[in-house]
């Protein structure tokens, strides 16, 4: 994948995150909080099904809790999730902003690639405990 496309799929997977929250009722509101103004739109936006994004995001959190990864976690973030001033992150990480693009899509590669092999073995383990139910299931009246 080039930049471009990495910077794509980075920006699918925020969406991804940000609309999960659609899926849950909303909680009743008390009356002081109903008599507040809204401050977001009465209709919300529909939650986009992407069967990619479970599984990127588990490869994301496992990148995350990898010791040695701290620098290139924190610039992914730092680019992708929190949208800060990479002249800032830089500054902090001591080094150049375009180290921490550089270090931010290294790390979304490593990402989508744990991801594929996380889908690969989630579908070869679902697809053989699939069998063994079927089978089991037409034995039983």
């Amino acid at each position: 994948m080039n930049d471009h496309q990495i910077d794509e799929y980075c920006d699918r997977w925020l969406w991804w995150c940000l609309t999960r929250r659609l899926y849950v009722p909303s909680g009743k509101l008390n009356i002081l909080a109903r008599l507040q103004p809204r401050r977001s739109p009465v209709r919300e936006t529909d939650a986009r099904l992407d069967p990619e994004m479970p599984y990127f995001n588990s490869a994301l959190h496992g990148l995350f809790d990898e010791e040695g990864r701290e620098d290139e976690a924190a610039c992914f973030l730092g680019v992708y999730w929190y949208d800060a001033k990479i002249k800032q992150v830089a500054a902090e990480l001591k080094c150049a902003r375009g180290t921490v693009y550089n270090r931010a899509r290294k790390f979304a590669q490593d990402a989508i690639r744990m991801s594929k092999a996380l889908r690969k073995a989630q579908d070869a383990m679902s697809a053989e405990c699939s069998k063994s139910v079927e089978q089991n299931s037409s034995l039983v009246d």
